[in-house]
């Protein structure tokens, strides 16, 4: 019988399933529910097979445009398509790949844990899951929970997790990095960072289509810092470390003689000490720009490690409990209140180094090599072909700077002339 758009509308359901047909295979399906749907029967051009195929549901498509869908599925089925074979593929291709933001951001994270990004632990607490001591499984963050220091943490895999990462708007992100740059502008451009990288990754997988942050600016403005701190304000946390004790003060004074990354002397491996040979190895894992490198030890450098108190069977120089050292704010929280030097971070220590290294007349290449820099003078084409790891010069330059440290502390005159605090 012909369907009209009155009799599909008037249709009663009944106790059995009814396929009543329309024309050219178009079929209307009512179940006992009363729930009705369009769907069409066609023969598969491979091999015959008698095949049914939803269109999809009543009233939400009509009569008329359930007729026009008919047509066009019938055009392909004549060139050969299985629009029914095509729909189960899909299916059993969505059963066994989750797409979820949860379980795609955990595929991202092991990707990078694969990779040796070191960063990787850093980036899965920025999307919302967090990285517990002896735990195989990441556990996730508890959006609006807060951190020891009082602070609301956002957590994007437990207020996103079941939502499929295609469903994900670059409407939502704005939403989420504005609520984080009200409180915290620079974390909310590292959000907007990783949230970049971690959709071209999906979208390189095939995950998603576009990248909904490809066109989103940063949400704040950032002045890089010029903090260099003076010989005084070195000498004032030098001594206040010593105040603090084990672990602060081993891992303060390191970061003074040395001039390297925080994590890089935190993270330090008892084996990576060579005592002999007066030297630090620094593994490539280790290092942000996944180069060996070598950290010579001067005689200042050796007597704190001397005085370093080693735990039984202790991989890591620095711990707490047996557990990794973390508590940086605390630390420079110590720091500030016993030294009163306020306005810094651990990172100055690096670059007030970096610049106590020129105020004595060491080249630049020598204090990137010192520092484990691939910019400036040593990068581009110059990296690949300057070869000289400079292992003497950085061991004399190191060398001159715990002199000066040395003197600093005793209260010997200084052999460079002392900066201004910024």
């Amino acid at each position: 019988m012909k369907l009209t758009a009155i009799s599909v509308h008037k249709w009663k359901p009944s106790a059995a399933r009814q396929e009543i047909l329309d024309r050219d295979g178009l079929y209307f399906v009512v179940q006992p529910s009363g729930a009705k749907s369009w769907a069409l029967r066609y023969r598969r051009k491979s091999d015959g097979k008698a095949v049914k195929h939803t269109i999809g549901s009543y009233p939400v498509l009509s009569l008329k445009d359930a007729r026009s869908k008919a047509t066009e599925l019938r055009a392909e089925i004549e060139r050969g398509a299985d629009p029914h074979g095509d729909k189960v593929i899909a299916r059993r291709r969505a059963a066994e790949v989750d797409d979820s933001f949860e379980a795609v951001v955990r595929r991202y994270i092991a990707d990078r844990q694969s990779r040796r990004k070191r960063s990787w632990k850093w980036t899965a607490r920025l999307l919302g899951l967090a990285v517990e001591e002896g735990a195989t499984d990441l556990a996730v963050i508890r959006d609006g929970s807060t951190d020891r220091h009082g602070r609301r943490r956002v957590s994007l895999v437990d207020r996103w997790g079941a939502r499929r990462i295609g469903d994900i708007t670059d409407n939502d992100i704005v939403a989420v990095l504005d609520r984080v740059s009200q409180h915290a502008p620079v974390a909310a451009n590292r959000l907007h960072a990783v949230l970049r990288a971690f959709f071209a990754w999906a979208r390189g997988k095939r995950l998603v289509t576009v990248n909904p942050c490809a066109d989103l600016r940063r949400p704040a403005e950032e002045r890089a810092r010029d903090r260099v701190l003076s010989d005084d304000e070195l000498r004032k946390i030098w001594l206040a470390a010593g105040e603090l004790g084990h672990p602060h003060t081993g891992i303060v004074r390191l970061l003074i003689l040395t001039g390297q990354r925080r994590g890089e002397i935190t993270d330090l491996h008892w084996r990576e000490i060579d005592l002999e040979g007066c030297v630090i190895h620094l593994p490539a894992e280790r290092v942000k720009n996944g180069r060996p490198h070598d950290v010579p030890l001067s005689a200042q450098t050796l007597a704190v490690i001397a005085g370093l108190r080693r735990l039984p069977d202790a991989e890591l120089v620095f711990t707490v409990k047996r557990r990794p050292f973390r508590s940086f704010y605390y630390m420079r929280e110590r720091l500030a209140a016993v030294s009163g030097v306020t306005d810094w971070t651990l990172h100055d220590l690096r670059r007030t180094v970096a610049s106590g290294l020129q105020r004595l007349g060491v080249r630049l290449e020598v204090t990137e090599a010192v520092l484990n820099h691939r910019s400036g003078s040593t990068a581009g084409i110059v990296g690949v072909y300057q070869r000289h790891d400079y292992a003497d010069e950085k061991r004399d330059a190191l060398a001159r700077w715990a002199d000066h440290v040395d003197a600093l502390i005793s209260g010997r005159k200084a052999n460079i002339v002392a900066l201004r605090g910024r």
